[in-house]
């Protein structure tokens, strides 16, 4: 039976702002949400899983070859060991605004010497955009 070890969230905005003049920059890898999961008493294997979301505005008009990338790392930076990675290509789209998510596990994570397991969420875009909010980063870790 699977036991509860850890919940966290990373809240940078719980709501959408439209006069945000936060800007993500071009082509740079952001980070938007860091947790720190608790292990203690893990047995077995660990699982970890994640929701995450952002929210851009982009320029108008839309560039179709623009890419946004939402990135789960195990540790702080990106040299951190890759968990998952979503892509999302503009294309057609006709709204400015993009909701970017992702839901990914990480399954049998090795148990961390200092009982803490930490998770970076980074945000990328081609082209430079307004961060609107949401912004926020969930992570539950779980043991047999």
């Amino acid at each position: 039976m699977a036991r509860l070890l850890d919940a966290r969230t990373s809240q940078n905005k719980s709501y959408t702002d439209l006069d945000s003049t936060t800007i993500l920059q071009a082509n740079t890898p952001t980070p938007i949400g860091v947790v720190g999961l608790n292990t203690i008493g893990a047995s077995g294997t660990i699982r970890v899983q994640f929701t995450g979301i952002a929210e851009l505005r982009l320029p108008d008009p839309l560039t179709p070859d623009t890419v946004i990338i939402i990135i789960i790392v195990r540790g702080t930076d990106l040299t951190g060991i890759p968990v998952a990675r979503a892509l999302y290509g503009t294309g057609n789209t006709v709204s400015p605004i993009q909701v970017i998510t992702i839901n990914a596990s990480d399954y049998n994570v090795p148990y961390p010497p200092s009982n803490e397991l930490i998770y970076t969420l980074f945000l990328f875009c081609t082209i430079e955009a307004t961060r609107v909010g949401m912004e926020s980063f969930n992570a539950i870790a779980f043991s047999d």
